[in-house]
């Protein structure tokens, strides 16, 4: 049998409608500068992915981040290695990452976690917002 590597599901391709956003929300008083678009609130709201983005916010204060202007997020499930069914947190600088925080296992509504594999934002001038509003 040949090894085929299965591709990635992942959870922005269900959220392509959102292009641009005509509103920004602030995410919590904890992090009161920064902001999310109509995309991200939605995603964050009805799958319960704040946590994700209180762990992207919460590193903004370290210097090697704050350095970064434009930032690539993602949530990404591990399915190989030691880790295999765990999750984990990755800030990228272009390909490579720079950040990386795992997670033993994650809940979210529904069971959502189940549906995909891979999550991305970005984070640029204080606002959270999907690869699709940019």
């Amino acid at each position: 049998m040949e090894n085929v590597k299965q591709e990635r599901r992942s959870l922005n391709d269900e959220f392509l409608g959102f292009r641009g956003s005509e509103n920004y929300y602030r995410h919590s008083n904890l992090f009161s500068k920064f902001f999310l678009t109509d995309g991200v609130k939605h995603i964050a709201d009805k799958i319960g992915l704040c946590w994700f983005l209180d762990t992207v916010l919460s590193y903004q204060g370290e210097r090697v981040v704050k350095a970064i202007k434009f930032q690539i997020w993602t949530l990404e499930r591990i399915t190989e290695g030691e880790n295999a069914g765990q999750w984990k947190v990755v800030m990228y600088l272009d390909k490579t990452p720079v950040i990386k925080q795992l997670f033993s296992s994650i809940s979210l509504t529904d069971d959502y976690e189940e549906n995909f594999d891979v999550f991305k934002i970005y984070l640029a001038d204080n606002v959270l917002f999907l690869p699709s509003e940019n």
